[in-house]
């Protein structure tokens, strides 16, 4: 943390120094003058200090600087070499009525606290690291390097998302609910994040990439192998409008296990350590998954859905297999269209078309109402994790592009509990969630 300190102060003056460059240029061309005219120096001196001084400023304006609402950003004059500093803060708070009876907590949390550090190399490099403090400890989230130099192909060596699920790929910044649907409950805790080599290609409207795998970035303890895994995702928009889209996309992924254990489930909130539905399988060999994902906007209107399948071999046992599926709508009260961005298969953060203030030319920001219906379904032989069907309704007030309020409301029904919760009621459970967002 002091080193971190450090480097800020650090950058804080060298940027300070930039500023005042032109200025102080100004005021020492004056010296010169007035040495001039009393014959202090003669007229080389004079052109030799003068050109000094230029090609000093010159090399001084070769780095530019710009701090906005995109973050804090530095960049070489020909664009070859750029730094951007960044991050989020999710502060939320998660409530229940109905649960009093059950095992749960409540209260507030830093859902995500975040600060990144993004950037290009000699043109054709591109880095990322992204680090995460929330809950008191750091986390390394995104990690690595990619070569960009083919017009064709990008590849990402390190740690980074793998290719499975639209709503996955999507940022926490920029999803329309604070927490993901049911079909994370498979995608989280098997898919997500992890060290390895990615292949993309992408156009205009389409986008197609395929990665290998090991694990995650945190240290395994355990003895063994920790297996590898292979996946791939396609997507295609045929129509692809600021304000009309039609999404398609598919994805699959396979994970090779020793004789591994693999953990799925749903929390109610992120918080509140109950889960309605949740299972553990051992001795799986390998595991494979499927996903199917559909989206359409029109002006302020929006639909999403994903079916998800998965199949998990195990070396002693019959093998199980589980699924989850969702499906969301939104509608923006204040007329914008959610962003879309067809090279990467995914819609992006709203942006507001006024900003929320009391100034003139000040507006009241946007506010976006949502809707989710999703299932799950982790029972399988001998496997009792439990099933669960919900609605989820949401209310989103975009302040700017930087800052979010979010508030949302679930509750689960048909509920089939998991083998832990078997004889208590697990009817009537309603989630209460707020977060403040902000993102730069």
């Amino acid at each position: 943390m002091k080193s971190n300190l450090n480097l800020a102060i650090k950058t804080a003056l060298f940027g300070g120094a930039m500023l005042t460059a032109s200025s102080a240029f100004s005021a020492d061309k004056e010296l010169l003058e007035t040495l001039l005219s009393n014959g202090s120096i003669n007229d080389a001196q004079y052109n030799k200090l003068v050109d000094s001084k230029e090609t000093k400023k010159a090399a001084s304006s070769d780095v530019k600087i710009s701090l906005n609402k995109k973050g804090f950003r530095i960049s070489s004059a020909d664009d070859a070499f750029k730094l951007k500093i960044g991050g989020r803060i999710h502060i939320q708070s998660g409530y229940h009525v109905g649960a009093d009876d059950l095992p749960h907590t409540e209260g507030t949390e830093f859902r995500r606290a975040r600060i990144h550090f993004k950037g290009v190399l000699f043109n054709d490099f591109k880095y990322v690291s992204e680090f995460d403090f929330a809950d008191n400890k750091v986390t390394i989230k995104d990690l690595n390097v990619s070569y960009r130099g083919l017009d064709w192909l990008q590849i990402t060596v390190g740690n980074q998302k793998q290719n499975m699920s639209m709503e996955l790929q999507e940022s926490s910044n920029d999803i329309m609910f604070i927490e993901r649907s049911a079909v994370n409950s498979l995608t989280e805790k098997t898919f997500n994040r992890a060290i390895g080599l990615n292949f993309k290609s992408a156009g205009k409207d389409w986008s197609a990439q395929l990665g290998i795998y090991g694990d995650g970035a945190s240290e395994n303890k355990e003895p063994g192998d920790e297996g590898w895994g292979i996946s791939s995702r396609v997507s295609y928009t045929p129509i692809n409008t600021k304000t009309h889209v039609l999404h398609t996309g598919a994805s699959v992924g396979y994970r090779g296990m020793d004789s591994g254990e693999v953990k799925l489930g749903y929390e109610t909130t992120h918080m509140s350590n109950l889960y309605l539905t949740k299972a553990g399988v051992t001795d799986v060999s390998d595991m494979t998954m499927a996903i199917a994902e559909l989206g359409y906007m029109y002006g302020p209107f929006s639909v999403q859905s994903e079916y998800a399948h998965m199949w998990l071999a195990r070396n002693a046992d019959t093998g199980v297999n589980f699924d989850a599926w969702y499906i969301q709508a939104g509608w923006t009260l204040t007329g914008e269209s959610r962003s879309y961005k067809g090279s990467d298969g995914e819609f992006k953060r709203l942006k507001p078309s006024e900003e929320f203030g009391f100034g003139e030319g000040s507006g009241w920001g946007a506010v976006e109402l949502a809707i989710r219906y999703d299932e799950s379904d982790l029972n399988s032989g001998d496997i009792i994790g439990g099933a669960e069907k919900a609605f989820t309704l949401g209310a989103n007030w975009y302040l700017n592009e930087n800052i979010r309020l979010m508030a949302d409301y679930r509750t689960a029904f048909n509920v089939s509990p998991t083998e832990k919760l078997v004889g208590q009621d697990v009817t009537g459970v309603h989630a209460f969630t707020a977060r403040v967002q902000l993102t730069f």
